[in-house]
Protein backbone atom coordinates (compact mmCIF):
# COMPACT_ATOMS: atom_id res chain seq x y z
CA UNK A 1 0.00 0.00 0.00
CA UNK A 2 1.29 3.29 -1.12
CA UNK A 3 1.70 6.05 1.63
CA UNK A 4 -1.33 7.86 0.20
CA UNK A 5 -3.57 5.25 0.06
CA UNK A 6 -2.35 4.55 4.01
CA UNK A 7 -3.11 8.09 4.57
CA UNK A 8 -6.59 7.94 2.90
CA UNK A 9 -7.40 4.71 4.89
CA UNK A 10 -6.39 6.78 8.17
CA UNK A 11 -8.61 9.48 7.44
CA UNK A 12 -11.26 7.32 6.71
CA UNK A 13 -11.35 5.82 10.12
CA UNK A 14 -11.06 9.19 11.67
CA UNK A 15 -11.41 9.15 15.56
CA UNK A 16 -11.88 5.47 15.49
CA UNK A 17 -8.05 5.20 14.80
CA UNK A 18 -7.07 7.10 17.41
CA UNK A 19 -9.08 4.69 19.84
CA UNK A 20 -7.44 1.68 18.66
CA UNK A 21 -4.53 0.08 20.95
CA UNK A 22 -1.11 0.06 19.24
CA UNK A 23 -1.05 -3.31 19.28
CA UNK A 24 -4.20 -3.05 16.78
CA UNK A 25 -2.81 -0.26 14.85
CA UNK A 26 -0.02 -2.22 13.92
CA UNK A 27 -1.78 -5.71 12.95
CA UNK A 28 -4.15 -3.61 10.93
CA UNK A 29 -1.36 -1.03 9.07
CA UNK A 30 -1.47 -2.08 5.26
CA UNK A 31 1.68 -0.62 4.36
CA UNK A 32 5.70 -2.08 5.42
CA UNK A 33 5.77 -2.39 8.36
CA UNK A 34 9.46 -2.31 9.54
CA UNK A 35 9.65 0.85 7.27
CA UNK A 36 7.63 2.65 9.98
CA UNK A 37 10.24 2.28 12.58
CA UNK A 38 12.70 4.76 11.16
CA UNK A 39 9.96 7.06 11.12
CA UNK A 40 8.78 6.27 14.59
CA UNK A 41 12.14 6.44 16.05
CA UNK A 42 13.27 9.55 13.93
CA UNK A 43 9.37 11.23 15.41
CA UNK A 44 9.94 10.45 18.82
CA UNK A 45 13.29 11.74 18.52
CA UNK A 46 11.57 15.45 17.60
CA UNK A 47 8.62 14.65 20.04
CA UNK A 48 10.86 14.63 22.95
CA UNK A 49 12.48 17.99 22.12
CA UNK A 50 9.17 19.57 22.74
CA UNK A 51 8.62 21.19 25.93
CA UNK A 52 5.38 19.86 26.83
CA UNK A 53 6.60 15.85 26.35
CA UNK A 54 9.70 16.40 28.48
CA UNK A 55 7.74 14.50 31.31
CA UNK A 56 7.13 11.56 29.35
CA UNK A 57 9.23 8.42 29.94
CA UNK A 58 11.01 6.71 26.16
CA UNK A 59 8.53 4.07 26.15
CA UNK A 60 5.52 6.76 26.56
CA UNK A 61 7.14 9.04 23.61
CA UNK A 62 7.89 5.68 21.38
CA UNK A 63 4.03 4.77 21.62
CA UNK A 64 3.13 8.56 21.06
CA UNK A 65 5.22 8.12 17.70
CA UNK A 66 4.47 5.19 16.18
CA UNK A 67 0.60 5.96 16.68
CA UNK A 68 1.42 9.32 15.41
CA UNK A 69 2.51 7.35 12.17
CA UNK A 70 0.40 4.38 12.06
CA UNK A 71 -2.97 6.70 11.78
CA UNK A 72 -1.09 8.60 8.68
CA UNK A 73 -0.79 12.05 10.95
CA UNK A 74 2.99 11.92 10.45
CA UNK A 75 4.66 10.93 7.89
CA UNK A 76 8.67 11.13 6.43
CA UNK A 77 7.79 14.96 4.74
CA UNK A 78 6.34 15.83 8.23
CA UNK A 79 9.58 14.01 10.07
CA UNK A 80 12.50 15.72 7.57
CA UNK A 81 10.97 18.94 7.66
CA UNK A 82 10.97 19.08 11.97
CA UNK A 83 14.66 17.98 11.76
CA UNK A 84 15.71 20.05 9.19
CA UNK A 85 14.41 23.14 11.90
CA UNK A 86 16.73 20.73 14.37
CA UNK A 87 19.54 19.39 12.91
CA UNK A 88 21.29 17.91 15.78
CA UNK A 89 18.26 15.69 16.65
CA UNK A 90 19.28 12.62 15.04
CA UNK A 91 22.90 13.14 15.87
CA UNK A 92 24.60 10.63 18.21
CA UNK A 93 25.62 11.45 21.48
CA UNK A 94 28.83 11.07 22.23
CA UNK A 95 29.80 11.55 18.82
CA UNK A 96 32.23 9.40 16.87
CA UNK A 97 34.97 7.47 18.20
CA UNK A 98 38.35 9.94 16.63
CA UNK A 99 36.76 12.46 18.80
CA UNK A 100 36.31 10.25 22.45
CA UNK A 101 39.99 9.02 21.80
CA UNK A 102 38.66 5.57 21.52
CA UNK A 103 39.77 4.85 18.21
Amino acid sequence: MSKKAAKEDAAENGESAKSKSLEELILDYRGEKYAVVPVASAWAKVLRRKEENRHLTANQLLEMALKDVLTGEVTWKDVNKAVAQTPDILSVSGGTPEKNGTA
